[in-house]
């Protein structure tokens, strides 16, 4: 009896790991999310294309989790300082994807990153590029090295994001894209 119960604790851990590995359709949360300690990140574009990375600008994302969809953690986000700004985030591990629009969906933005899960506050590093729609292939506006950093929570509602005034820059003009209007205007073949 005794060789029956110590071999039958022995195989526990063995039964759970095959139990869970087994289970079909059970979607893990991913840690760190992008949520639970603060949906609000700043990203910040450098450009790539230049040897020394200048930095371009730096704007606010907040998230929400909208489920799962396999082994992907799907958010939706917007940005708090830039208007109409928004889109669909996807999370496996610590590997994040997001794609968005503004600028009444003519402007479009992808950004790939990792999270830097052993940072306190959390931190992603990765890819960002930008372009506008020209009914070709697209003019770009930039391709950029972006740095994400958790920074707290949303103040403001995706409903309330949308209504943000279009910031304008020192001249007054309008700023176009959330990489900002100076660089749409010296990155941008005439």
């Amino acid at each position: 009896m005794t060789g029956f119960r110590s071999l039958a604790l022995r195989s526990l851990p063995a039964l759970f790991l095959a139990g869970a590995t087994l289970t079909p359709n059970v979607a893990l949360a991913q840690q760190p999310d992008l949520v639970s300690a603060g949906n609000r990140w700043t990203i910040t574009a450098f450009n790539d294309e230049s040897p020394f990375h200048d930095q371009w600008a730096t704007q606010g994302l907040c998230f929400r989790s909208i489920g799962f969809f396999g082994t992907h953690q799907r958010y939706e986000w917007w940005s708090d300082t830039f208007p109409d700004w928004n889109g669909i985030a996807s999370q496996e591990g610590n590997e994040v994807v997001l794609h968005g629009d503004y600028a009444n969906d003519v402007g479009h933005d992808a950004v790939t990153f990792n999270v830097v899960s052993s940072t306190p506050r959390n931190v992603g590093a990765g890819k960002w590029v930008e372009w506008r729609e020209n009914g070709g292939f697209g003019r770009t506006i930039g391709f950029a090295n972006a740095l994400l950093t958790r920074v707290g929570r949303c103040q403001i509602t995706l409903e309330q994001a949308k209504l943000l005034p279009i910031p304008r820059d020192q001249f007054g003009r309008e700023i176009e894209s959330p990489f900002s209007l100076e660089l749409f205007a010296t990155t941008q073949p005439k």
